[in-house]
């Protein structure tokens, strides 16, 4: 069996030099020596100690093994745990706006009253307005116990709310139906609780009468391989998670002992699903118990290990490659879809409907589109424009079920559906061109397509509605 301390996890690559030629232990001393008495940095022991470390790691040729110092293992254990110290909000920014694409439940924000859609205006006094969200994110950091002064525009009223900063951790899983018995559900980490969370989650969908699933792991990097076995076994009765290789080649096969779920599954993948998320799904799709839909994975079929060093700091190494159930190599090849989908919109609704779901709800504006009540970002798939509505080509392609296509000789849009093909040309007034994104009149859109309904939610949302999906 794997050690708990085992870790499988997606990081930003480290690609450090080798040290150049060889040299003995005493060429290595007397170098030191010499660099901390000549050199004009006045080199301390414990930065020459740690540019030692690095070399010794770099020369591996190897982008998982890390030294920590324990500072550095607090943070990459907070990474994992989804832990921070923050108020508790989600932003994105849509035609210059930053707004609050979601608000975390029971966080600081939540208490104090912010809400999803609140245009942000300022921290502390200081606009926002022209910064990046990681600009932003630095404005309202901030240590533990401290507060911070928000200000939003929510509709026409400006708000100004005072909000302490504490301690917190994001849901690790997140889930919710999204009708005609599709149930969805959200994995963000394998973090330490990730497979009680999941059951915990699973277990709520099944008792309002889930009918088939789709589990998300874009995006999620990985984390305790344990979390990963726990999870498949509750869709695995007797069988394998992945087959584990150490230096030797000896192979330990991590094993499933569970139960089986009678209902189809769906797990989206994409490039940023890597590791833990590599191990889970590659065992679900072979033994068929779920597709994969969305785009071709990361790629790391590596274990690393947390080993601690005696004198100080943790060593993480990797100890172990993973092949899945069947023998296929992952690492630096990564999985491959069962249905290929590229977009995060297009992916969650082909797998909704291939989950069998039915009406498509799609409320779009202030930064945020949200899918029969899962929350996406989005940047600029709405515009007003003197009082009539217009969403991308993109979006109303998608809403109706319509192929979407672009005339370029033309200079024509066209969207096919059930043999009926309706071009309209980019000049055409019911068409808004901005920033090389194309926007059609919802109301033509809804005239085209007989499935397709909308509705204006106050001055900065609108609802599409798809009735025969």
């Amino acid at each position: 069996m794997l050690l708990k301390t085992a870790l499988c996890l997606a990081l930003s690559v480290l690609w450090l030099p080798a040290v150049a030629g060889a040299a003995t232990q005493d060429q290595v001393n007397e170098v030191r020596q010499l660099l901390e008495e000549y050199h004009i940095s006045k080199p301390t022991d414990d930065k020459l100690n740690e540019s030692e470390i690095e070399a010794m790691i770099g020369s591996l040729d190897d982008p998982y093994t890390q030294y920590f110092s324990p500072e550095e293992l607090q943070s990459f254990s907070n990474a994992i745990n989804q832990s921070f110290v923050g108020i508790g909000i989600v932003m994105s920014q849509d035609d210059g706006i930053t707004y609050l694409e979601n608000v975390v439940p029971d966080s600081p924000a939540f208490k104090a009253g912010l809400m999803p859609g609140d245009a942000l205006v300022s921290i502390d006094g200081a606009a926002t307005a022209g910064k990046s969200i990681d600009a932003i994110q630095v404005m309202a950091a901030g240590k533990e116990g401290s507060t911070v002064n928000v200000g939003v525009k929510r509709g026409l009223v400006k708000l100004q709310f005072l909000v302490a900063r504490t301690s917190m951790q994001l849901p690790v899983a997140t889930s919710r139906l999204m009708g005609a018995g599709v149930g969805y559900l959200r994995l963000d980490s394998f973090s330490a609780d990730a497979a009680a969370k999941f059951k915990a989650q699973l277990q709520s969908l099944e008792g309002q009468g889930m009918t088939s699933l789709v589990v998300d792991l874009r995006g999620n990097g990985g984390g305790y391989v344990d979390q990963a076995q726990q999870i498949g076994a509750l869709f695995v009765a007797d069988g394998i998670l992945a087959h584990v290789a150490d230096r030797d080649g000896k192979d330990t096969p991590i094993e499933l002992h569970g139960e089986k779920r009678d209902y189809p599954v769906y797990i989206l993948v994409d490039g940023g699903s890597a590791s833990a998320t590599e191990l889970l799904s590659g065992a679900l799709q072979e033994y068929g118990v779920a597709k994969l839909v969305g785009t071709k994975t990361y790629g790391k079929g590596v274990i690393q290990q947390l080993i601690p060093v005696a004198s100080g700091g943790t060593l993480k190494v990797t100890v172990q490659e993973y092949k899945t159930p069947g023998g296929k190599k992952v690492d630096k090849v990564g999985l491959t879809p069962d249905v290929a989908v590229t977009g995060g919109l297009q992916q969650l609704l082909a797998a909704y409907r291939l989950a069998g779901g039915g009406d498509v709800r799609l409320t779009v504006g202030r930064g945020a589109l949200v899918v029969n009540g899962i929350r996406t970002a989005d940047a600029g798939s709405v515009i007003k424009k003197n009082g009539v509505w217009y969403v991308s080509s993109k979006l109303g392609a998608l809403a109706s079920e319509a192929k979407l296509s672009y005339d370029a000789k033309a200079r024509q849009i066209v969207l096919d559906k059930d043999g009926t093909t309706h071009r309209l040309a980019a000049s055409d007034s019911h068409v808004i061109v901005k920033n090389g994104v194309s926007y059609i009149d919802v109301r033509l859109l809804s005239k085209w397509f007989a499935n397709l309904t909308w509705a204006a939610v106050g001055d900065g949302t609108v609802t599409l509605y798809d009735s025969a999906a």
